[in-house]
């Protein structure tokens, strides 16, 4: 593959003199190169690479949101000037006084969520700084050097058990898109591929169609001046002649529209020849449905995403239930405080700081709205359910049918040979008896005829093998020649 790269970007380079200098050098490029080409250069390789990437990031964010994670929050400076109302507890009145004060604080805190329970335990620290400069006294020092603390909510829905289940899933979905779109790229390939072969050989066919009729014609013409063929069959030749110009201008268009989309596949300068190798040579493989099955079941991304669709119903369904009852909220932390007029002061003989606190929240009159999101979330559940099944099966049989159509392009496509080779000398054979007079006219054009349908029956039967071949890889995601699972070379963990 990197051979053919820098062999394309040699000639990219020097095409217009190469080209100038000798016509008949071209890049020889077989099915293959033109597939590796295509899902390495083209714009929808560009375009999956980066979806990817995107599935890619989601799941490194994920992963990092399970690892601890510090914090440091702080307020360096605070300055309040203010009047506010006080309350006197002695004459039990209102007044307005000015204060001025100047604060600072700081936390620095270790965070771990815990996956299992979704709760998250901590360890922080703190320390403040409170100067009231309406008294001429010096500020003080509040820390708290270490606090280990709780957070847990009882009996409720806890998101980070779902994401544990889900996001993989995701990110392997994501995986397998991406080898899926490259195959999606390798079929379309072989159809510019074939495409391009095909406007070849009607081309080769206008040619030699366009030779024989030329020379038909001649030999018309000298036997007409003795009689010997009739001014109807004459004529005939003749417009066989014109015909035969007619195709071989119309060939000549087709390939040029079928190498300049093939171009544009590939992203190569329409300066750049090379000549298709035709994939004649079958690999000798027979597929098995129920091994395609158990593949496309295990690397197929529309299987994880019906895996995927039903863990998100059923994560919908838990939370509208959770949501109906009631819950609780655990905080509890322990840690050692002080504080002092100076900073040395404040951290020295702390004192113990413990702090437990439980919340309750209980549904009491709803209306039967919480019931009615979890009635909803469950029959959605049941739908996405249903249809997943459906699709399934559908997809099921869509392979086993593709499988068993597969096993028969061989010997379609050795019949089809056989029957180009018995065409083509059937063809020879009376275009010889019929320039020794041996033969009608009539005969001559269904020989040729029958020829033709041959060269272009096989064309299409090695095509049909080919299209077959990837598009199973493209529901397997494996390589049935090499016996290996497809692994995109960007993939990384």
């Amino acid at each position: 593959m990197i051979r053919k790269l820098l062999l394309i970007c040699f000639a990219l380079l020097i095409g217009g003199t190469l080209c100038a200098q000798n016509e008949n050098n071209f890049l020889k490029l077989s099915l293959q190169d033109v597939i590796d080409l295509a899902t390495d250069s083209s714009l929808s390789a560009f375009i999956a690479e980066n979806r990817y990437y995107a599935g890619y990031w989601g799941y490194r964010n994920y992963r990092a949101q399970r690892l601890p994670f510090m914090n440091l929050n702080t307020n360096p400076v605070n300055f309040n000037r203010s009047v506010t109302r006080q309350y006197n507890f002695q004459d039990s009145s209102y007044y307005y006084v000015e204060q001025q004060t100047l604060s600072a604080s700081g936390n620095l805190s270790l965070n771990q969520t815990i996956t299992g329970t979704g709760g998250r335990i901590y360890i922080d620290s703190d320390l403040g700084f409170l100067n009231n400069l309406n008294r001429d006294s010096p500020g003080q020092y509040s820390t708290t050097p270490v606090r280990i603390g709780f957070n847990q909510q009882l009996f409720g829905f806890n998101p980070y058990k779902w994401e544990n289940l889900i996001e993989p899933l995701k990110y392997e979905k994501a995986k397998k898109t991406l080898v899926e779109n490259m195959e999606e790229i390798a079929l379309r390939t072989v159809a510019y591929f074939f495409n391009v072969a095909k406007a070849r050989i009607n081309l080769e066919i206008a040619s030699t169609n366009l030779a024989n009729a030329d020379t038909l014609y001649s030999v018309g013409l000298q036997r007409s001046e003795i009689a010997s063929i009739t001014r109807e069959d004459l004529l005939s030749l003749k417009l066989d002649l014109v015909n035969a110009r007619n195709e071989m201008d119309l060939a000549i268009t087709n390939l040029k529209r079928a190498r300049m989309s093939l171009n544009s596949l590939l992203r190569l300068n329409s300066a750049i020849e090379f000549e298709l190798i035709l994939p004649d040579k079958l690999p000798d493989i027979q597929l098995n449905a129920s091994q395609c099955l158990e593949l496309a079941r295990e690397n197929n991304p529309e299987f994880i995403e019906f895996r995927q669709q039903h863990l998100e119903a059923s994560r919908e369904v838990e939370m509208a239930k959770k949501s109906s009852q009631f819950s609780a909220d655990l905080n509890a932390s322990f840690g050692l405080n002080q504080q002092a007029n100076n900073l040395v002061s404040a951290y020295k003989n702390p004192v113990d700081q413990e702090i437990v606190s439980v919340g309750l929240s209980i549904p009491l009159i709803d209306w039967g709205l919480s019931k009615g999101r979890y009635k909803l979330a469950e029959r959605n559940r049941e739908v996405i359910k249903l249809s997943l099944q459906q699709a399934e099966i559908d997809l099921e049989q869509s392979l086993i049918l593709t499988v068993e159509e597969f096993n028969l392009q061989d010997k379609l496509v050795q019949s089809a040979s056989e029957a180009e080779e018995i065409a083509e000398l059937a063809y020879q054979v009376t275009r010889e008896r019929f320039l020794m007079g041996n033969a009608d006219l009539v005969r001559l054009n269904m020989s040729q005829t029958s020829s033709i349908s041959a060269q272009r029956n096989y064309i299409d039967a090695l095509e049909s093998y080919w299209i077959y071949y990837y598009t199973i890889r493209k529901l397997t995601l494996y390589d049935f020649i090499n016996g290996n699972e497809l692994i995109h070379e960007l993939l990384m963990d």
